[in-house]
């Protein structure tokens, strides 16, 4: 059952302003915690240039990127507190199984989020990089704009992020019933050529290793999300049971 807490109208409006003020007073904090390693987070995404000039073109492209870069840190420092101010206001309008779930699946969200990210920078930015540099190697002096690699990396980095959210995805649909463990188990071979597609359109480069590094971890977490939908549907038809016991004794 949800509560009743007998807020009105004006008090939501107030309690929305005061998590309002608080998450945006969050957001500025570790975003001034954040400037104080941009340098070197920029260090470190520009190491997989090998040393590759790094240029800016014009006289505020480098601090318009330092202030994205910070502010990109500190909002993703901030995000749980965030999701957490989110959470507590929505929470009064739902049922304990409903705040079970927001509760199980945000920080998963983040998790998977998270994974994805590591990939991409530890591995996928690393070994494309290069090949993409070797293109023309012998005719033009490869040096880049420090806000479109950013921009580059940042894209591969919400991809990948994204892909990562497979298996959450998966987990969510076969609690709603909308598709059975069967059923994705049987669809293997399509999801495969469908991630081929999908990693050939969203890689950098057209080779095959590239294209393997995020084809090969996508089939993997869909395989994990067919274990998550066995889950899942274990879930439900105890959920259905319990409601048909709960019927039955009325």
């Amino acid at each position: 059952m949800t509560e009743e807490n007998g807020m009105d109208l004006l008090e939501h409006i107030r309690e929305l302003r005061v998590r309002l003020f608080r998450s945006v007073a969050a957001v500025i904090i570790t975003t001034i915690i954040a400037m104080l390693v941009t340098d070197y987070v920029v260090a470190w995404l520009v190491k997989p240039l090998g040393g590759a000039p790094v240029v800016v073109l014009s006289p505020t492209e480098a601090p318009m990127t330092y202030f994205k870069i910070a502010l990109t840190l500190g909002f993703g420092a901030a995000l749980p507190y965030l999701l957490y101010q989110i959470y507590a206001f929505i929470r009064p309008g739902l049922f304990s199984n409903e705040r079970k779930t927001v509760l199980l699946v945000l920080p998963t969200v983040i998790i998977f989020f998270v994974l994805g990210a590591l990939f991409t920078l530890q591995v996928l930015v690393p070994i494309s990089m290069p090949v993409l540099m070797g293109f023309f190697g012998s005719v033009v002096t490869t040096q880049y704009s420090l806000e479109k690699y950013l921009a580059f990396v940042s894209m591969l980095l919400l991809w990948m992020g994204l892909v990562f959210q497979t298996p959450l995805v998966i987990y969510v649909i076969a609690l709603l019933g909308v598709v059975t463990p069967k059923q994705l188990a049987q669809a293997w071979r399509v999801v495969v050529f469908v991630a081929a597609i999908f990693a050939a359109v969203i890689t950098p480069t057209t080779d095959m290793l590239t294209m393997l590094l995020v084809t090969g971890p996508f089939v993997v977490l869909y395989f994990f999300g067919i274990l998550l939908a066995h889950v899942a549907a274990r879930q439900r038809a105890r959920r259905a049971a319990e409601a048909k016991a709960t019927l039955e004794a009325d």
